[in-house]
């Protein structure tokens, strides 16, 4: 059964001015977190082994999500990266398993196509990659050929949306390039960065989703877009499995409200050491 591994140990500083300080995967948009809206996504897709790798303010992360997943516990959010918290999930996974960055808002579509590919797959949008904050892809007889923020302009076929998926071989190999650079004292690069190297090793299956609705949320802007085009666009697609309740134009910083038991009282998450 595929587990899947969300990233939130950053706190996302550049979000300070509209978020006073809540961890990015708690900001929200239509009434939602981030956070909730990707574990409802992948519940959706029958995807209920999930982990959450959380650090700063994580005792409030924790009372949103729950007991709807377990988490790892990043001590050093504030001076690593991606990359290292990966590297804190990989005991934790035993086989296939979906990556995903905590700061996508993104159509259900878009999850579903990378989850059904065969073997490893990762989710790109053609028609972007472009500017300088862009994880950038290169691609080849649509597989992944090079990753990275720095490919130059004539290798780039797109953006890298943050949605992933390893199969149990690729899970176990992304996992030896991760080690290998944390051992190597890359503990601030970005998780791409192993992708990159396991993209030399094995066929990573890019999953062109151009004209699906998604946006990263990095800065006031990106919060913006998401609550005015990026989330209206997603209900407009057809999503069935959102709440019919959501305000397309709500955005929010204030932390949602978790999980309740039936006293009223917030469900603690799973935590793992």
């Amino acid at each position: 059964m595929m587990q899947a591994v969300i990233l939130a140990a950053g706190r996302g500083r550049r979000l300070d001015p509209v978020s006073n300080g809540t961890p990015k995967c708690l900001v929200r948009v239509g009434g939602e977190s981030l956070i909730e809206r990707q574990l409802k996504i992948l519940q959706h897709l029958g995807i209920d082994r999930i982990v959450v790798v959380v650090g700063y303010q994580h005792e409030k992360i924790r009372a949103v999500v729950g007991d709807r997943c377990d988490c790892i516990f990043n001590k050093r959010y504030d001076e690593t990266n991606s990359l290292y918290s990966l590297w804190l999930a990989q005991h934790w996974v035993t086989g296939s398993f979906a990556l995903m960055n905590c700061d996508v808002l993104a159509h259900i579509d878009i999850y579903q196509r990378v989850v059904a590919a065969h073997g490893c797959a990762l989710a790109f949008d053609s028609s972007s990659g472009v500017d300088d904050e862009d994880m950038k892809v290169s691609v080849r007889d649509k597989i992944v050929h090079a990753l990275g923020k720095e490919l130059q302009a004539d290798r780039v076929d797109g953006e890298n949306v943050g949605v992933l998926k390893f199969d149990r071989i690729g899970a176990r190999l992304l996992f030896q390039e991760v080690d290998w650079l944390i051992r190597s004292g890359a503990e601030q690069d970005w998780a791409p960065a192993a992708v990159d190297r396991l993209a030399r090793r094995v066929p990573i299956r890019a999953v062109d989703i151009a004209g699906l609705p998604w946006t990263e949320i990095d800065f006031p802007s990106d919060l913006q877009v998401a609550a005015q085009d990026t989330l209206p666009a997603i209900m407009l697609h057809g999503s069935s499995w959102l709440d019919r309740k959501t305000t397309p134009h709500a955005v929010s910083a204030l932390p949602a409200q978790g999980p309740t038991g039936a006293n009223g009282a917030a469900m603690p998450a799973r935590d793992l050491p």
